[in-house]
């Protein structure tokens, strides 16, 4: 038996902590985000999530570059992993891809699709 697991609850995530005799205690409770239009611009505000996704949407005119941030002020370029775990600098083709939790998130360049995110679940 494993020392906790995660379910999801209509629009939150649990996390819950075996302690004994098959009883669980519920440790942490965080919105989960459905998957939602984002301008990537914009910063994204990750700094519950653990888990975050993006949807790349039509072939981009100019690959995406992402960022991170700890503040939300100064961003530095971050790593941006595919479906099959591959690391990239840059999304230039359609698909799902993963970027890291736990900060805040935006694109300093790209163009020509639409992004939709997910974190949380």
């Amino acid at each position: 038996m494993t020392d906790g697991t995660y379910i999801s609850v209509g629009n939150r995530l649990k996390k819950l902590v075996d302690i004994g005799d098959e009883m669980f205690a519920e440790v942490t409770s965080l919105p989960i985000l459905t998957p939602a239009a984002w301008v990537p611009s914009a910063a994204f505000n990750a700094r519950i999530y653990a888990d975050v996704e993006i949807q790349v949407i039509g072939t981009p005119t100019t690959p995406y570059i992402f960022q991170d941030s700890f503040d939300g002020i100064a961003f530095n370029d971050c790593n941006i992993w595919d479906r099959t775990g591959v690391s990239l600098n840059a999304i230039a083709t359609v698909g799902r891809f993963r970027l890291p939790g736990g900060c805040y998130l935006k694109a300093r360049q790209g163009a020509g699709s639409t992004l939709m995110i997910r974190a949380g679940g």
